[in-house]
């Protein structure tokens, strides 16, 4: 008997066994996920066409490439503290798909974003961004479906096959506003109206335009994606130096590798996540020799740095506080470290420029 004919056995009686009703859950799937592919851009593009806060008047800095502005942002003056001890650099983390909100960070990212503020007492770091919306507004907060996402977030933190199902359901929604931010048609706005939610804080944490102070966004997971899509937009409002890390990020050729000073690829052997990428978009294949990407490797400009054994994300991750390495390290201490050299040598060397 061939193989083919011992396949078809076995799909019949795997069939006979379980039913057709599995067969139908299965194609139920598949469609929801085409429906929800083909509504993810909708949240972007019904914002650019001012159904939901949408884009209005400019500024002085264009966009990379010509066309529309930043929307000049609603700001507020820094505090008595912050204006005393005017910050020498700006950091802004943006984090993975498993979060639901600006404010819903994980212990795990919440004890990064601590040991890097100790690390760099001469840098400001803004942490409120939800990097999976277009108008910052986490999936909790969201007027339409708050209600919705709240309850699944209520899920996710239980057990059983529940909470596995929400946690898939947040990460497939967030993956899917990644995937919209590496579209050549869609993710021009995506991109757009996340740069000008950046824009809009970094202003309210003090930064000033033209002012020569350095900027790096730190993007985790898909996070990394966004913020390196984002400083093709960023770069020209802020007139200054920007450098993009990615922590695990998942990214494609995006136009940031052009506008940005410098790219950190954070990863890791063990990272299965993040190297996905290097398949999913053909235009990081080695073969696509005159890509961005592949441009960017060659001259330097990104960077691929291998941070030890560490897993994506939760126990072994990059950000696991008890796991050590074999040099006594913990693995949050590890990628701590590294992220804190790269800052302080790209602060030093905005120096030398300047």
């Amino acid at each position: 008997m061939s193989l083919f004919s011992y396949l078809v056995e076995g799909l019949l009686a795997f069939f006979t066994t379980f039913g057709v009703e599995l067969l139908f859950l299965a194609a139920l799937l598949v469609f929801s996920v085409l429906i929800a592919g083909v509504l993810a851009p909708l949240g972007a593009l019904s914002w650019w066409a001012g159904w939901s806060g949408g884009v209005t008047g400019t500024t002085a800095a264009g966009r990379a490439g010509g066309g529309e502005e930043l929307a000049p942002p609603v700001v507020f003056p820094p505090s008595p503290a912050e204006l005393a001890a005017p910050a020498e650099h700006f950091i802004v983390y943006l984090s993975g798909i498993g979060d639901v909100s600006a404010t819903s960070l994980h212990a795990y990212e919440l004890g990064y974003i601590e040991a890097l503020a100790a690390t760099l007492p001469h840098a400001r770091i803004i942490d409120d961004i939800f990097a999976f919306s277009v108008t910052n507004v986490g999936l909790t907060e969201d007027e339409r479906l708050g209600r919705f996402w709240r309850w699944m977030t209520r899920v996710r933190s239980g057990t059983g096959r529940g909470a596995a199902l929400s946690k898939m359901a947040i990460q497939g929604r967030n993956m899917l506003q990644v995937a919209v931010s590496a579209d050549r048609r869609y993710g021009p706005v995506f991109n757009y109206g996340t740069a000008n939610s950046i824009f809009q804080n970094l202003l309210e944490a003090g930064y000033e335009p033209g002012s020569g102070v350095p900027v790096t966004l730190i993007g985790y997971s898909g996070g990394g994606q966004v913020v390196l899509a984002s400083a093709q937009y960023l770069k020209p409002a802020l007139a200054g130096p920007l450098q993009v890390i990615s922590l695990g990020g998942v990214m494609a050729d995006s136009a940031g590798l052009a506008a940005a000073d410098e790219v950190i690829h954070l990863n890791s052997k063990l990272d299965s996540v993040q190297s996905l990428a290097d398949y999913l978009f053909p235009r990081r294949w080695p073969l696509a020799r005159s890509s961005r990407w592949n441009r960017a490797l060659a001259s330097g400009k990104l960077r691929r740095i291998e941070v030890g054994p560490m897993l994506h994300n939760g126990p072994r991750g990059y950000l696991d506080p008890d796991v050590q390495l074999a040099d006594g390290r913990s693995h949050l201490e590890a990628t701590v470290a590294v992220t804190t050299t790269l800052v302080n040598h790209f602060r030093a060397q905005v120096e030398v420029w300047s």
